[in-house]
């Protein structure tokens, strides 16, 4: 079956002469299972034939970041911010009182804009979620760790993978594991 949409969306790349378009992962519709980057063979794999302990706390944590746009870490160090101002502001009197009030007010205000920010990792969080079951030949499914995930999505950048096809999956990915997870 012809996609007209994309046939037209070649046609004006086409066109303009466009030099180094995304690769796409994505073929008839379906994310392909397994495909190269960077020289790299990798594979996708189900999240329950994968999924250890390490692998389900690192994807908790994601989530969270993918969710709000802030890793759990950050989130906790606001709140015991938030914390500590309130009991200087039980000690506090007189112009240390309104110089505590204010800053608890201000942090309060910050806390809530911050949940409109953007991620300050390297990478966004799904391309993260990727790699907990997007999986390297010969990697050690015992482990997960930032820096092999960095090296995962570095491949993936040199091999100018689509990014949008990413998100997509980690989109996928993380409804499919809240159901399984639910199951437990």
């Amino acid at each position: 079956m012809n996609d007209v949409l994309q046939e037209n969306f070649d046609e004006v790349l086409a066109k303009f002469k466009v030099i180094n378009k995304p690769k796409s992962l994505i073929k008839d519709g379906k994310f392909e299972t397994e495909f190269e980057a960077n020289g790299v063979k990798y594979r996708v794999m189900p999240p329950d034939q994968i999924f250890n302990i390490d692998r389900q706390v690192a994807y908790h944590n994601i989530e969270t970041a993918f969710a709000l746009n802030q890793t759990p870490t950050s989130i906790k160090k606001r709140f015991i911010e938030t914390y500590n101002n309130i009991i200087r502001l039980m000690k506090a009197t007189g112009d240390d009182w309104q110089k505590t009030m204010d800053r608890l007010l201000r942090d309060c205000l910050n806390n809530v804009d911050s949940f409109k920010g953007e991620l300050t990792s390297r990478y966004p969080a799904a391309y993260y979620i990727c790699t907990l079951f997007i999986i390297r030949e010969g990697e050690d499914l015992n482990a997960w760790s930032f820096e092999q995930a960095n090296e995962k999505i570095d491949d993936w950048v040199k091999e100018n993978l689509n990014a949008v096809d990413f998100f997509g999956l980690a989109l996928a990915i993380s409804n499919e594991l809240q159901e399984i997870l639910k199951e437990e």
